[in-house]
Parts: C-alpha cells; sequence; structure tokens
C-alpha cells in the first residue's frame, strides 16, 4: 500500500508533529500488515518535501521492510546498529535515509536495556530533525523481537494504525494500555479503512464500472458524488 505525502490525512499528522515540535515518532500497530511502513514512509517523505532531514529506523523485526540501497550517508563508530543509508521500501519507487533492521543478537539484546535507545536517540537527533521508529507488531512479541511499547517509551509521540474490520476493538484496547503501561505518549490512532471503504468511494467505484458505456451519465454522477456534503463528512 503506497501512500502519497501530499495525502490530507498525512498532512494533517505532519502538522501536529511541527506544532508540537516532536523529534522523534514511533509508529505501531496490533498486528502486522496494517499500513504502519506505508505511513512511515509517506511521513518520511512529507518531512523531507519540508526541508527537514528525515531518519527512519526499521525495528519491525517480525517483518522488516527497510532495503538497502547500498550508499551509507553517515557512519557512527560507537554504534552497534547498521549506519544510516539510503534506503527503500519492498514494492514502493521511493527512497530515503533509514537504518535497516538490525539481525545481530547482540545488537537486540542491547536495544532491550532501558535507557540504550534513548542514547541512540539522542546521537541521531544530532544530524536529523525528525526520528521516525517503525515497530513490531504489539501482539507478535517473541524473542527475537524488540517490544514496541518499549520504542514508544523512548519516542517523544507514538502514533498507533488500526485496520477497520480486521482489528477488533478488545485488540486495539490492550494494545492502547501496553503502550500507556510502558509510558508511551499516545498521539492517537490512524483508521486504515483499505478493507473497509466509505460510501462514497464505493459509489465512486460502481460508477466507474460503467463509464466506458456512459460516459456522460458517469461524469455527472461522479460530479455530484465528489460535491456531495453528506458524503463527504467524517465518521
Amino acid at each position: 500500500m503506497i501512500i502519497p505525502p501530499w495525502n490530507i490525512e498525512v498532512e494533517r499528522i505532519y502538522f501536529q508533529i511541527v506544532r508540537n515540535d516532536y523529534k522523534t515518532l514511533a509508529l505501531t500497530a496490533t498486528e502486522s500488515g496494517e499500513g504502519v511502513t506505508s505511513l512511515a514512509s509517506a511521513i518520511a517523505h512529507r518531512s523531507l518535501l519540508a526541508g527537514k532531514s528525515t531518519l527512519v529506523v526499521d525495528l519491525n523485526l517480525y517483518h522488516p521492510s527497510l532495503e538497502s540501497q547500498g550508499m551509507t550517508v553517515t557512519t557512527y563508530d560507537n554504534h552497534q546498529l547498521p549506519s544510516p543509508e539510503l534506503v527503500g521500501v519492498s514494492g514502493e519507487n521511493a527512497y530515503f535515509t533509514g537504518i535497516i533492521a538490525p539481525s545481530k543478537r547482540e545488537t537486540i539484546m542491547e536495544l532491550r536495556r532501558p535507557g540504550s535507545l534513548e542514547e541512540y536517540v539522542k546521537q541521531w537527533h544530532k544530524d536529523f530533525d525528525l526520528v521516525i521508529f517503525d515497530t513490531s507488531p504489539i501482539s507478535r512479541l517473541n524473542a527475537n523481537n524488540i517490544p514496541p511499547e518499549r520504542v514508544a517509551a523512548a519516542a517523544d509521540g507514538t502514533i498507533m494504525v488500526v485496520m477497520t474490520g480486521q482489528t477488533t476493538e478488545a485488540q486495539a484496547s490492550e494494545s492502547v494500555k501496553k503502550l500507556n503501561d510502558a509510558g508511551a505518549h499516545l498521539l492517537g490512532c490512524v483508521l486504515n479503512d483499505k478493507n473497509n471503504p466509505s460510501l462514497k468511494v464505493e459509489i465512486l467505484r460502481e460508477i466507474g464500472r460503467f463509464s466506458k458505456r456512459m460516459p456522460k451519465l458517469a461524469g455527472r454522477l461522479r460530479k455530484a458524488i465528489l460535491s456531495s456534503h453528506l458524503l463527504s463528512l467524517e465518521i
């Protein structure tokens, strides 16, 4: 799923980041595949469009998403983590500065140590205006992951992505509780309606099915739907 950086929802999120002067943002979800990486990529590109140096750190060890492009940007001699480099997301034709997911056991254990991740953040802030964490799913904690609530606690703010029609209210509530118990600053939730489109989107899709046979009628209906105040209301 590709989210353009000029998306209005992305703009609203980025505005909150700038207004509150957040330097570190963690993105997480209850389950895998809810759209965390896509949102992280979109926010990173929006930040870059604003002229801000931005770093995306892949700590989703359950399903790593950042792929190295073979170009190191900055080297830290005292870091166990891979150095910041040009990275890309599989399936997306977009690139930015990032740190790929660590694979060494000793590095993972070091990041679990209280205060360790905060030390890395301080170092990254010397070179980057915004640091974005892509974390593992909250419900997928195992011996090979870094607890996402631990990462969230090290960030200035956290956003949880929820896939509508998939993640239940009970699951989302349990995830929020874990984040709060860890001391994370939860900014809010982003609802991913990919599998649960709005009525407006569904009507436009149906109009598109007969647009070739009746282009004039389809054009008038599409214009009416797009200009409808009722269908444009957010729920």
